[in-house]
């Protein structure tokens, strides 16, 4: 098996699907994208889904595999799974046939109160404590997911600016918990490593020798900036030669990796250019070529 090389989805996929078109194999696409939440609606009325963007997408998708990356949903908050969110989830994916995979992030995402927008994300995913509290919180929500979208659920590792102290476990033993259970697998995303390593969070290589690389499903690179002191996961710039470092080490050890993505904000896609974009395209497929697996485990 080799894994497919794409994208995740924004606005400005389009320009670059039509100058590389055979570079992209592969789209994620986040639902929560693909609707106006107004939540002080009663469930019936909450959500309005942007068709036209749907159809676009399941019109570019053909051909393609394609995955949910949602946001919203903050499965490690001890709030209680937000059903009508889920059920958004669930028509984003039947107006696009299905996803291959669903994940979501290991963050607990916060809403400003009183937002202009109804469930208006801060933006920036709060830390999670590791340990039995948090694993006991997420396993029936993770179940929940499965049933709802008849996928695989993966979960993606955060970028973080702080360490946290005295953890009942570290992150890669908190994946590796939930997948030998069954419950997940991981989206790795090597420059959310790279940011917390800069940040003085913790050491990609003690990290990615710790993690059970059988579990990694789904690959995200991309690129950031610094800001505050910072450096930041901003998807602002191509690669850093360090993520790409970590990714010919270690991605060919998952042998069940079905897709490497590339994230870039749209903001900065007159910034980084259409030639710059393809040219990261082609170095991922030289990647895949190096993590073809004969026979991956079941």
């Amino acid at each position: 098996m080799r894994p497919a090389v794409g994208l995740l989805y924004n606005p400005s996929t389009p320009a670059l699907l039509a100058h590389a078109p055979a570079l992209v194999e592969h789209l994620s696409a986040m639902p929560d994208r693909m609707w106006f939440d107004f939540g002080d609606e009663p469930v019936a009325r909450r959500f309005r889904h942007a068709q036209g963007a749907i159809t676009e997408l399941a019109a570019l998708a053909r051909g393609r595999s394609l995955a949910g990356h949602g946001l919203g949903l903050s499965l490690p908050s001890a709030m209680p799974l937000d059903e009508a969110m889920l059920g958004a989830v669930v028509a984003v994916a039947e107006g696009l046939r299905g996803f291959a995979w669903y994940s979501e992030h290991l963050s607990v995402f916060v809403t400003p109160g009183g937002a202009a927008v109804p469930n208006a994300q801060a933006g920036l995913g709060l830390p999670v404590v590791y340990g039995d509290e948090s694993f006991e919180l997420l396993c029936p929500k993770l179940r929940r997911l499965n049933e709802a979208l008849g996928c695989r659920v993966l979960l993606e590792n955060p970028a973080q600016f702080s360490p946290l102290t005295d953890l009942d476990c570290s992150e890669p033993e908190f994946l590796n918990r939930l997948y030998r259970a069954g419950v997940s697998g991981t989206l790795l995303d090597l420059h959310n490593l790279y940011v917390c390593q800069r940040n003085g969070v913790t050491d990609p290589q003690a990290y990615l020798e710790a993690l059970d690389l059988d579990s990694v499903e789904e690959v995200h690179l991309a690129g950031g900036d610094e800001f505050g002191g910072f450096y930041m996961d901003s998807h602002a710039t191509v690669t850093p030669p360090a993520v790409w470092e970590l990714a010919h080490e270690f991605l060919p050890r998952c042998r069940r990796l079905r897709a490497i993505t590339l994230e870039y904000q749209e903001s900065y896609f007159e910034q980084i250019g259409l030639q710059a974009l393809a040219r990261e395209l082609e170095l991922m497929h030289e990647l895949a070529e190096r993590c073809t697996v004969e026979h991956p485990p079941c």
